[in-house]
């Protein structure tokens, strides 16, 4: 930690691991909160019982999608270490249950577009079936997409698809209040055509044809 800058820990945050709280627990990581230059950051640390032998190749991973403003914004990693960016938000299922109609339409765009960008660049986040537990939207309607821990420049991408799956496609409860609370023209077989082709091309082109289909218009 010192190597990063770590100056101090608050171990303060809505889950207790062995009497300690924390911001979050995975099953190869916890993360806490820290400070760095004076300011509070995310601190992931490695497990000593993780399978996980290195978290370098994963803040590799999110540099890259910090290069097209995705992501909370690194500021080190080491093997056993990620200092980031210390997001405050709601899970987007939260979010998405209280949001009113016109915020919900421009922060799905945002999140859509950000899946988009991870496409593009060729980095597969790996998680997004599950984005209730891998975004968290900030009270300015920011989505930020968590926990690279999953990701890979290796296999094909499908964020897009994933993202678009949890959101329109998997009827979850999720997808069921935003189409409701949405209120606006969709037909889900045209959709599922338009994203079936973004997938097989991975155009700039397919992409555009995809969102004309989704219930997100002004």
């Amino acid at each position: 930690m010192e190597e990063l800058g770590i100056e101090g820990l608050m171990l303060e945050g809505p889950l207790d691991v062995s009497g300690v709280n924390v911001l979050g627990k995975g099953c190869d990581s916890i993360v806490v909160k820290a400070f760095l230059d004076g300011k509070p950051v995310a601190l992931k640390v490695r497990r000593t019982d993780s399978h996980v032998k290195s978290l370098f190749q994963e803040g590799i991973n999110q540099k890259i999608a910090n290069s097209v403003g995705v992501g909370a914004k690194i500021r080190g990693f080491s093997n056993d270490f990620i200092a980031m960016e210390l997001v405050e938000g709601d899970p987007i299922g939260i979010f998405a249950s209280k949001a009113q109609r016109e915020h919900l339409a421009v922060t799905l765009r945002d999140l859509i577009g950000q899946c988009r960008s991870l496409d593009a660049v060729g980095l597969d986040h790996g998680e997004l079936s599950r984005a209730h537990r891998h975004v968290i939207v900030t009270a300015q309607f920011r989505p930020v997409l968590l926990d690279f821990g999953s990701s890979s420049i290796q296999r094909r991408t499908s964020n897009v698809s994933s993202i678009l799956s949890f959101l329109f496609f998997s009827k979850n409860e999720v997808s069921r209040s935003l189409i409701q609370k949405l209120n606006a023209p969709f037909e889900e077989g045209s959709a599922l055509k338009a994203l079936r082709e973004y997938k097989r091309s991975l155009s700039e082109e397919s992409f555009y044809r995809v969102l004309k289909e989704l219930p997100l218009k002004e």
